[in-house]
């Protein structure tokens, strides 16, 4: 139950991929990611949906590699050509799940309107960008990149 009384309830509720990456799981994402109770699930999928499209996308040039290589299917990987394909697949989850909560958690202000109701632990700017700064790890090792770069100007 969170602060405000309304019960965390965990759905079940698979979110389908593009059968290469992994599908996501509604429930894994509320429970490892602890999003307020006040969301509503439709809120949380939306959400789902929308951070699945752009680390896909973030990550279309990896997979283009991988199915080159003889990969269809990360989870499924030979590992012969894919020795780290549990530890990529459980990555992916997480660059998603990270962007799905800094995408949402600006959102809370506007589920909970009363000053009293005001909870910078799940309002602040920080917390979305340090989300996002996890997602951006995640995406950038399955890429085999490390997490800072520079460039030559």
């Amino acid at each position: 139950m969170s602060f405000s009384g309304n019960p965390t309830t965990f759905v079940e509720r698979q979110i389908e991929n593009d059968g290469f990456w992994p599908d996501l799981s509604l429930t894994e994402f509320q429970k490892a990611y602890r999003l307020p109770g006040e969301y509503l699930v439709e809120t949380l999928v939306v959400g789902l949906i929308s951070a699945m499209t752009e680390v896909n996308a973030d990550l279309a040039k990896c997979k283009g590699k991988w199915q080159a290589a003889g990969v269809s299917c990360l989870k499924s990987a030979d590992p012969m050509v894919l020795p780290e394909r549990t530890f990529q697949a459980e990555t992916y989850k997480r660059a998603v799940y990270c962007r799905a909560k800094a995408e949402l958690l600006p959102q809370f202000a506007t589920i909970t309107r009363r000053e009293s109701a005001e909870n910078t632990g799940k309002e602040a700017p920080e917390r979305a960008e340090t989300f996002l700064a996890f997602s951006q790890a995640a995406v950038r090792s399955l890429q085999g990149r490390g997490r800072m770069t520079a460039v030559l100007l």
